[in-house]
């Protein structure tokens, strides 16, 4: 059976509680008014009229600003919202990354609750059976299996909850955000077995700040503003759509106070070339924002240690404006840094990164290291270690 979903004039309200403003001058006051002035209800509108279809092969990216009604419509697609007005068909099997603890229980074991959340899942407890083993392999939690969940870290909860959602392959998968966290090593474990679920999926949509994340793994994009549908087509044009209405609401207050943090914190970008004379570093290559914006915030870490951009100079990328389907091609960047006691690259060591942001202080996203520099650090690291032996 083919794998589908159709999303026919879907309008989602749900009941909000409003209360009216009052000042209480005391513990009478307040009782009183909670008595005798109670909330009011009204409907708010979360989704207005989507329709859209998915089909085997794509990759959808569900792009909007914050509050746009991303969250809201992946909840929908799994069930959760029931649609005030419209239908949502879906053929095949669903799997769905929201809410990695739900079906959790503080008071049951490890091991019961990876029924408890298999159960939440929609999962049979036969299959469930077999998965065991590997689900505390997975999350490194095999020694914990008879403790109770209100033990465990919220690290390991995440793994706990990662490992069980990913233990099978769906034909469908919905995400709201890349799912990342964890050690380096867990960090490593989880990427190689989304890429894996995501490539062996049928249908993928994907709700993410991060336009290089999207770019990457989807072909397809819908652009949501106030609940409402104002894209669906190809990648590119869909980032287009997506810049040109945060380009439109740049320059209102309401934009900075509650997305500017957030473009802040994640960055992309590419570092394509590395030169070190004299205790400076130069670096060149590209870096944006998730609002497609060119940031100048740059750091290099070397060895734990932060090092800002001391000089900073963009220049045109119109190769890097088409990819990422941006407004504007000023994104790429030329900057100097002062890097103390650093001589030649292999000083720089194998854990070099370049963090990028809004600002020095946020940066906090590392940028792609090109595989020529890694090469080189590589290459540097094994001269110096076959000289010292």
């Amino acid at each position: 059976m083919s794998a589908f979903i159709k999303v026919q004039n879907v309008s989602l309200s749900v009941p909000i509680y409003l209360q009216r403003e009052r000042r209480a001058r005391g513990w009478s006051g307040m009782l009183l008014g909670a008595a005798f002035d109670p909330p009011k209800r009204e409907l708010i509108q979360l989704l207005d009229g989507i329709c859209f279809e998915a089909h085997e092969g794509d990759r959808i990216a569900i792009l909007g600003r914050n509050g746009a009604g991303k969250s809201t419509l992946l909840r929908t697609l799994n069930g959760v919202y029931a649609p005030t007005v419209g239908s949502v068909r879906i053929s095949g099997s669903c799997q769905a990354l929201l809410n990695l603890s739900l079906g959790f229980s503080n008071e049951a074991t490890v091991r019961e609750n990876i029924f408890l959340r298999g159960t939440a899942m929609g999962l049979r407890a036969s299959d469930l059976r077999e998965q065991i083993d590997p689900i505390l392999d997975f999350s490194g939690l095999h020694e914990k299996s008879n403790h109770r969940l209100r033990t465990l870290s919220s690290g390991q909860r995440v793994r706990l909850g990662f490992a069980i959602s990913t233990c099978f392959q769906h034909d469908i998968i919905l995400m709201d955000e890349w799912v990342g966290t964890g050690d380096s090593e867990f960090m490593a474990k989880a990427t190689e077995r989304m890429q894996g679920r995501v490539g062996g999926s049928k249908i993928v949509m994907l709700a993410s700040h991060s336009i290089g994340l999207v770019r990457d793994i989807c072909n397809k994009a819908i652009v949501l503003e106030q609940g409402q549908l104002v894209f669906a087509g190809g990648i590119v044009p869909g980032l287009e759509a997506y810049h040109e209405l945060l380009a439109a609401h740049r320059e209102h207050a309401e934009y900075i106070a509650q997305e500017a943090a957030a473009d802040g914190d994640l960055s992309y970008g590419c570092v394509e070339s590395l030169k070190i004379e004299r205790g400076k570093a130069y670096l060149q290559g590209w870096c944006v924002n998730t609002a497609g914006v060119a940031t100048t915030g740059l750091v290099v870490e070397s060895g734990g240690v932060r090092f800002p951009v001391m000089e900073f100079e963009r220049y045109p990328r119109p190769d890097v404006k088409q990819h990422l389907g941006l407004t504007d091609a000023n994104c790429g960047f030329r900057a100097r840094f002062d890097l103390p006691g650093i001589d030649a690259v292999g000083d720089l060591g194998l854990d070099l990164k370049v963090l990028g942001g809004n600002t020095a202080e946020l940066a906090r996203a590392p940028l792609r290291i090109a595989p020529s520099i890694k090469a080189m650090l590589q290459a540097e690291t094994r001269s110096r270690t076959a000289a010292m032996q």
